[in-house]
């Protein structure tokens, strides 16, 4: 299971720079832990009260499927979820390569990493 990270710009500005998008081998509950674990924000935080989320989040069950819109898959009818795999303009492996990508694999992915909670962050609206 890959979760998908793509900055939103929110407030206009990358927020965990050169990474517009960052990729996370676990489940999107738990990569949200690994995701404030590694850098100290909380994904879901609220930079700017018209911009939203300060990340889009998906899981996806491959790291092919993950990339495929960014990396230029048509999308069509019948196709697995919806994208054409093999219709990619760029490989997965030169996708990986651009220096606004991260992808942190399982393997690479400490215990600590795994555990605690992430807080609240940025503008919270509650009734």
């Amino acid at each position: 299971m890959w979760t998908r990270f793509m900055d939103m710009y929110s407030g206009g500005s990358c927020k965990q720079k050169p990474y517009e998008y960052i990729y996370i081998e676990a489940p999107e509950a738990e990569a949200k832990v690994i995701f404030y674990n590694r850098f100290g924000h909380n994904p879901e935080r609220v930079t700017c009260t018209c911009c939203g989320d300060d990340y889009s989040i998906e899981d996806y069950d491959t790291l092919e499927r993950a990339t495929a819109y960014d990396r230029g898959c048509q999308h069509g009818r019948g196709n697995d979820e919806g994208y054409n795999l093999a219709s990619a303009k760029v490989s997965v492996d030169d996708y990986v390569a651009r220096p606004d990508v991260l992808v942190v694999p399982e393997a690479d992915i400490k215990p600590q990493e795994r555990t605690g909670e992430v807080p609240v962050q940025g503008y919270v609206w509650q009734d």
